[in-house]
């Protein structure tokens, strides 16, 4: 089978999430591509059985290029085996589950003729250095309380919890089969 895993990213932390998802899904016997949503234009999207898409959360929006994937893709997709993921500083935050979930949710809701089999909503990484002036000046809001918590600050914040990527990447594989 072979799966085409896409994501639209806007600090670059949703890259290694869907290369990770991709690996996953070699190990686990798909022939797996993974692609910027901005950079599609030499892939024949029909000639997937599995679709990944994912995207990095801003303000509860994804990348305007992973939902136009959907949206332009959505018919093909209604008769697809297809995962969808989200990326952002709610996917790690306990207190922010219930959020995270109705997050990816709403996004899944806006697609209706896509069933997906699966749901997720992933860390990110906090960059106080970002060159997004948005993401800056919220990295900079929790500042204090990372430094509260003990958490060095001087370099970016890794939320990703890579073995939850990885096992729910083989349960994708397993529902897709």
């Amino acid at each position: 089978m072979k799966a085409l895993v896409v994501y639209g990213t806007r600090g670059g932390a949703t890259t290694a999430i869907a290369e990770e998802i991709g690996k996953t899904l070699s190990a686990e016997g798909f022939e797996s591509v993974v692609k910027n949503a901005s950079d599609l234009r030499d892939v024949k999207v029909e000639d997937y059985d599995l679709f990944v898409v994912g995207s990095s959360v801003y303000a509860g929006m994804w990348s305007g290029k992973a939902k136009g994937f959907l949206k332009k893709n959505q018919k093909m997709l209604a008769s697809k085996k297809v995962a969808l993921f989200s990326s952002g500083l709610a996917g790690s935050d306990p207190a922010q589950a219930d959020a995270a979930k109705q997050s990816i949710e709403k996004t899944a809701a806006q697609f209706p003729a896509i069933k997906p089999v699966a749901l997720a909503y992933f860390g990110g990484v906090v960059n106080f250095d970002s060159p997004n002036i948005l993401a800056k000046i919220m990295a900079n809001a929790m500042k204090a309380d990372f430094e509260k918590k003990g958490i060095d600050t001087s370099k970016p914040v890794d939320q990703r919890d890579w073995e939850a990527i990885r096992q729910w990447a083989k349960d994708v594989a397993v529902k897709a089969r």
